[in-house]
């Protein structure tokens, strides 16, 4: 029954990194941040521990940078009110929509962070993994961004998979924002409205 769950869960995956979806404050500011913060609590320092925090630092900001650079952009004005001015003439007001396809790229960045993560707690924290149980939690994780907060359970054994994650996703905003300025005007400032 689980293997079905994540044949479905990973074909849905995949079809939504086909499709283009809005840029929101809400995903590209707090997961990455949230995950940062859990690094910051969880991190517990060791020579081993540093080089895999440094590991996780060049894998996830190298991915974030891949993902980045091939995401397909695509910016169109959103109609949101209808006024008539002084001489009786109609005006549209616009918002800026920003979307973002991730494609083929995306879900390359993504395999690349889920089996670095897997290599890394079998190496480095001696631990067995179950590849069924992984992949069907980083989907999850993955699908519902809320799911990730299931993580503050697991402890100190967590923190390597907080960094990469939320690395790749920093690398990511930062690139994006460098690739297009209308991102960047989306995330970080008001997305001000054209009046035409």
């Amino acid at each position: 029954m689980i293997s079905f769950l994540i044949i479905l869960m990973l074909l849905y995956f995949i079809r939504k990194q086909f499709s283009y979806e809005s840029v929101s404050k809400l995903t590209y500011y707090f997961l990455p941040s949230f995950s940062l913060l859990q690094v910051i609590f969880q991190f517990h320092y060791s020579q081993n521990n540093l080089i895999i925090l440094l590991l996780c630092i060049f894998i996830g900001s190298s991915v974030g940078y891949y993902q980045a650079k091939y995401a397909m952009i695509r910016q169109h004005l959103i109609p949101m009110y209808v006024y008539f001015d002084d001489n009786g003439e109609k005006k549209n007001i616009y918002k800026n929509q920003v979307a973002v396809k991730g494609g083929l790229h995306y879900l390359i960045g993504w395999i690349t962070i889920f089996v670095i993560q897997v290599v890394i707690q079998v190496i480095f924290t001696a631990s067995k993994v179950q590849l069924n149980s992984a992949l069907y939690g980083e989907l999850l994780e993955d699908l519902f961004s809320i799911y990730r907060l299931q993580d503050f359970q697991k402890g100190s054994q967590a923190w390597f998979t907080w960094s990469l994650y939320g690395f790749s996703s920093l690398s990511y905003l930062l690139f994006l924002c460098k690739r297009n300025i209308v991102i960047k005007e989306v995330l970080f400032h008001t997305n001000k409205e054209i009046i035409e």
